[in-house]
């Protein structure tokens, strides 16, 4: 069953229903995507929010000097999604990709609205998984203003450990906000 993990990961938040249930199926559309294969493009709307089941993907921009940058990774068990743009379907700057094979469930914003309205059980998941994510974007934000080398390697190990064995420098390094040589200097410091 395609569903089975984010039903599963919904219910560590509550109850969901026979109907919930089928709407989860009805709404959120498997599908297998590649390593390298571009989900969401830059500069378009970000109509789609991702659940993995299995794989990686990433989002990432382009800063001003030209320098890629990952804003976030998404494992199994987890959502992603350019939140701003989904919400309002504007433009935006990150580009959403497979870092390794994965088997995704997909919702389009019309069906996810839906889906919302459909119960107010739902719509109480769905809050308290954003401020699940939220809390983790304010520590990565964090982490990313205000340590230190050592303290964002630590940050990666103890928050982020499977990543570590998964992505090369480039990418870990992306994820840091550092140089992949500054990374590759200091990576025995992961080690310690």
């Amino acid at each position: 069953m395609n569903h089975e993990k984010l039903i599963n990961l919904l219910k560590q938040y509550g109850t969901i229903s026979e109907t919930e249930q089928q709407n989860i199926e009805n709404y959120f559309i498997p599908t297998q995507v590649k390593r390298k294969q571009v989900l969401i493009e830059k500069n378009s709307p970000c109509n789609k929010l991702f659940f993995i089941n299995s794989g990686l993907l990433r989002a990432y921009y382009i800063n001003e000097k030209g320098k890629e940058v990952t804003r976030m990774f998404a494992w199994e068990g987890r959502f992603l999604t350019n939140i701003g743009s989904f919400k309002i379907l504007s433009e935006n700057n990150e580009t959403i990709e497979c870092v390794k094979d994965a088997n995704i469930l997909s919702i389009n914003r019309d069906d996810f609205e839906r889906f919302m309205k459909s119960s107010l059980n739902i719509k109480s998941i769905y809050a308290d998984l954003l401020e699940k994510y939220n809390i983790l974007h304010i520590k990565r934000f964090e982490a990313l203003h205000t340590f230190d080398l050592e303290k964002k390697l630590l940050h990666l190990k103890l928050d982020f450990p499977n990543l570590i064995n998964d992505l090369n420098d480039n990418l870990l390094a992306s994820f840091l906000g550092i140089s992949r040589i500054h990374f590759a200097n200091n990576k025995h410091l992961l080690h310690k």
